[in-house]
């Protein structure tokens, strides 16, 4: 094979003659979404605004935990409903996602899991999502049940799985190796145990973490396939020392070579590059808003028509409307990390 046969996507010199640099030419996606499967979300901040744009296409969306009735929608919001297909929050990293799942199939708590406060208890696991806390700890691990029961459901019957990771760095329990969705001691000085730990996951972890999710979720349902996203949202801080630029690259780097990985040796696993078309677009230096992380509404807007020109089996709203910007349009646990010191 020569150069002479590849299309014009293949060139930069190409691409860059165009205004938008080809970007619509980056997806060709082997995972088709079809109209009548069920499709599941899950994933760090950038896969709220994935969700909410799938929720206002034709796309069947599972929803295994819908709002409650009466329950207003910026408090609905507040408590992880609508997010994604079930009340589990953010999901940053693949290890986080393998212990929902392992968690939801061996109908498993953990006892680390629940801390008490003033009388109240929490769930360690979701601990923004319920503000309030519990009356008593029983309370507690029985709405961790329930949810459990809803991710099951999710994973036997959707049909497509997308999730966005975001997040290398973790923090974890030193104890029995429990998985935080953020640093304990962020969230509540009472929850910041001695034992807990930080974690920055190698490439080869975060394969395995992936693979080994794979093939539980699939034992339980064959079909159902992934799409894999990575958030081009920086790092708001980093705990591995340094500066949080580099940080954000060397975590980013891992996230997209890790599953770039398992695309390549998954059977049904497929990569969409919202990512690549926030950051790396040459003809597009703007991506970001004001803070350097909020990405903007133009660009959410251009990832998604990529990802909808790709996905013909799915309809798109006829006039996509804004999506909103700033720390209140999506629900993000590591804005926390950013006032950690003021």
């Amino acid at each position: 094979m020569t150069y002479d046969a590849l299309p014009d996507e293949s060139f930069w010199r190409r691409c860059l003659a165009a205004p938008d640099f080809r970007i619509g030419d980056m997806y060709r996606p082997r995972v088709l979404i079809g109209v009548e499967e069920g499709v599941a979300t899950a994933g760090s901040c950038f896969a709220q605004k994935i969700g909410r744009e799938l929720r206002a296409s034709s796309a069947r969306i599972v929803d295994q935990e819908p709002v409650p009735f009466g329950l207003t929608e910026g408090t609905a919001a507040g408590m992880g409903f609508v997010m994604f297909s079930a009340r589990y929050g953010n999901i940053y990293g693949a290890a986080q996602l393998l212990q929902l799942a392992e968690d939801a199939f061996a109908d498993r708590l953990r006892d680390e899991a629940f801390w008490e406060k003033d009388g109240r208890w929490y769930d360690g696991l979701r601990p923004r999502l319920e503000p309030g806390g519990f009356p008593t700890r029983a309370q507690a691990e029985a709405a961790r049940r329930a949810h459990l029961v809803q991710v099951r459901r999710m994973f036997r019957t959707a049909g497509v799985f997308i999730f966005t990771l975001g997040l290398t760095e973790r923090w974890e329990d030193g104890r029995t190796g429990t998985v935080w969705p953020i640093c304990p001691a962020v969230v509540d000085a009472a929850f910041g145990h001695p034992a807990h730990r930080f974690h920055d996951a190698r490439m080869g972890e975060v394969v395995d973490d992936l693979e080994r999710f794979i093939a539980l979720v699939r034992g339980e349902n064959p079909a159902l396939r992934f799409i894999f996203t990575v958030s081009p949202v920086p790092r708001m801080a980093t705990a591995a020392g340094g500066h949080v630029l580099a940080a954000t690259a060397r975590g980013k780097a891992v996230l997209r070579a890790a599953v770039d990985e398992v695309c390549a040796r998954q059977e049904g696993c497929d990569y969409f590059p919202s990512y690549e078309i926030a950051t790396m677009n040459p003809v597009r230096r703007d991506a970001f808003g004001p803070d350097g992380r909020e990405v903007r509404a133009e660009v959410v807007e251009e990832i998604m028509q990529v990802f909808f020109a790709g996905q013909t089996g799915l309809r798109r709203r006829v006039e996509p409307g804004p999506v909103p910007e700033g720390d209140e349009a999506d629900i993000c646990d590591e804005v926390l990390l950013g006032a950690a010191r003021g």
